[in-house]
């Protein structure tokens, strides 16, 4: 079982800011991820520093429509985000190195989840992230090629708030402006009936955005829909822990309630959607239909067993649900982990 990665890190390359990057631990998709806990389920990622309306903004990188660019950066080749079209996305420019984006998110909101009688639909829910007007994580940098997948997740100079997320996204446990790094709780799922870790860090729908601990961004509904592939949620699954899965699940028998935290992260659990599509680890730079912006299909069918591969999931008639989130893929789960 893979565990815990220590990695060494390096310069990143060519006119970007000074951050960590390194080989990516055993098992990773996202090649700059730096360590991938399967007990803690979290994520160590090379952070990066930019401005926003005259303000220091954080931000990752996870995938780049430009394969050069995708090399450069060490994320993933995601070639469909070239046509997600200008409603969708935001720009920036590039000075010294960093980047001033044209609108950041509102971290300030506190989310909150509160459940029916049937766990979801909830009886209230608020997002922790809004987005601004002209805020994407899709962005378009002035002179360079293709969109990156850019998201911000903290905004400001600190101290950063990881335990309420005043100034931070809800997945945020830590950052380090120091080695540059952040670390974010991670999503399980599966793909192909594989055990998958990715994060979630915007959606296009309130509830959905609270549920993910993501930012509500209302301009992703733009999305062109060929920039998006399919993900599949269970609403009311099995609840045995060894086969959990679905949004009653999730709101009845975990903490979604509860702020994310680097003490209680290994309590934080998922709904374990159903990925899919998952780029080809072997062949990074060959062109492919993955993106990491997903339309959601919600099986309203209660289930006794755990789906885990979407051709199963489309067997049971999911219906469309009208929003799409942002959800880069981290790495491969482990069995014994889910």
């Amino acid at each position: 079982m893979w565990k815990h990665f220590p990695v060494a890190l390096a310069s990143l390359l060519a006119s970007l800011p000074s951050v960590a990057v390194a080989a990516a631990p055993t098992g990773a998709i996202l090649p700059s991820v730096l360590t991938v806990d399967t007990k803690a389920h979290t994520a160590v990622l090379p952070v990066y520093r930019g401005t926003a309306h005259g303000q220091a903004v954080w931000y990752i990188v996870t995938d780049a429509s430009d394969v050069a660019t995708a090399r450069r950066l060490h994320v993933i080749f995601s070639p469909a985000l070239a046509t997600i079209g200008d409603e969708a996305t935001q720009t920036a420019t590039r000075a010294g190195g960093r980047l001033d984006f044209a609108g950041a998110p509102d971290f300030a909101p506190t989310r909150t989840y509160v459940a029916s009688a049937g766990g979801f639909p909830p009886t209230s829910a608020t997002p922790g992230g809004l987005a601004d007007a002209a805020y994407s994580p899709f962005v378009r940098v002035a002179g360079e090629p293709g969109v990156l997948n850019a998201p911000i997740v903290a905004t400001g100079d600190g101290p950063f708030d990881v335990t309420h997320h005043a100034n931070t996204e809800d997945r945020v446990l830590a950052i380090d402006t120091t080695r540059m790094t952040v670390t974010l709780t991670l999503a399980r799922g599966f793909v192909n009936g594989k055990p998958m870790y990715y994060i979630s860090t915007e959606a296009s729908d309130p509830v959905a955005a609270a549920v993910e601990r993501s930012t509500y961004v209302p301009r992703l509904a733009k999305a062109h829909a060929s920039a998006t592939i399919p993900i599949g949620v269970v609403a009311n699954g099995p609840t045995a822990p060894a086969s959990a899965q679905g949004l009653r699940y999730l709101a009845l028998d975990t903490p979604l309630d509860r702020d994310a935290t680097l003490a209680n992260a290994p309590e934080i659990s998922a709904p374990f959607n159903v990925l899919s599509q998952v780029p080809d680890v072997a062949r990074p730079d060959d062109a492919n239909a993955y993106s990491p912006l997903w339309t959601a299909y919600v099986v309203a069918r209660p289930q006794t067993a755990r789906l885990t591969s979407y051709a199963a999931l489309a067997g049971q008639q999911p219906s469309a649900a009208g929003f799409v989130v942002n959800c880069p893929v981290i790495a491969f789960g482990d069995d014994s982990d889910y």
